[in-house]
């Protein structure tokens, strides 16, 4: 009897219309979003911070083959007449090296076999619409003026950036009265990779200073920036006198 009378209150319960009300709907609800809010708030910055890191590591790494790649062609040069401002904005190093036809010092990993050039030029090409930001090219040749990523150029690496504090205007830049800044020291153009000059101390290969700064957004957060620094010498070119 007592089973029976529970299976007969339980079917009544079971065919009875009445479900939730409004209030009880509008309070699981609140506690629903109060709960999934901060788990989807922390999956979005998770996924966020996941991207952003992935286009840091690209361009650190990118970074570091450029480098590599423009240690071989410090290696192989016989001589670097220096650093000159290029006409895009940026700066253009001009490398001297020994083609097929010269004899000795050739370098194959830097001049194909059959090519004429007796040089190899990087430069630094402001981004777009940037003032901050640089792309850097390679170029076969010795003309500044095609060391511009056209044809010929190859591209080495995007979101290069002054360091915060070492190189804050460029040639081009002025005052808040309009006058030109000082620009005998080259150290001060945003954009020159190679801010000293080629040191050449006596019984010593000359050597070229390089820093490369990659910063994924230098306005925002210039303190985020991934430094590259290094002194190549020469192999290829005589001993300082």
């Amino acid at each position: 009897m007592r089973i029976r009378t529970v299976l007969t209150h339980a079917r009544h319960r079971l065919r009875r219309d009445g479900g939730y009300t409004l209030i009880e709907l509008i309070v699981v609800l609140s506690i629903l979003a109060l709960v999934a809010t901060p788990l989807v708030m922390s999956f979005t910055t998770g996924m966020r911070q996941e991207v952003d890191q992935t286009r840091r590591e690209e361009a650190y790494a990118n970074a570091r083959l450029a480098l590599q790649r423009l240690r071989v062609d410090v290696h192989c040069a016989t001589g670097t007449p220096g650093v000159a401002q290029n006409a895009y904005g940026g700066f253009t190093l001009t490398l001297q090296e020994n083609n097929e036809a010269s004899g000795s010092g050739w370098c194959p990993s830097v001049l194909p076999s059959g090519s004429g050039v007796s040089g190899v030029q990087w430069c630094t090409i402001p981004y777009s619409g940037s003032t901050t930001r640089f792309v850097l090219y390679r170029y076969l040749g010795t003309n500044a003026l095609e060391c511009d990523g056209g044809s010929g150029s190859s591209f080495q690496v995007d979101y290069l950036a002054a360091t915060p504090g070492i190189w804050p205007v460029n040639s081009s830049a002025v005052d808040t009265l309009g006058n030109p800044l000082d620009t005998t020291n080259t150290s001060l153009w945003v954009g020159n990779l190679w801010p000293t000059p080629a040191a050449c101390s006596s019984g010593y290969l000359r050597t070229v200073a390089i820093d490369f700064n990659v910063a994924i957004d230098p306005v925002n957060y210039p303190n985020e920036h991934y430094e590259l620094m290094d002194e190549i010498g020469l192999r290829n070119a005589t001993r300082c006198p």
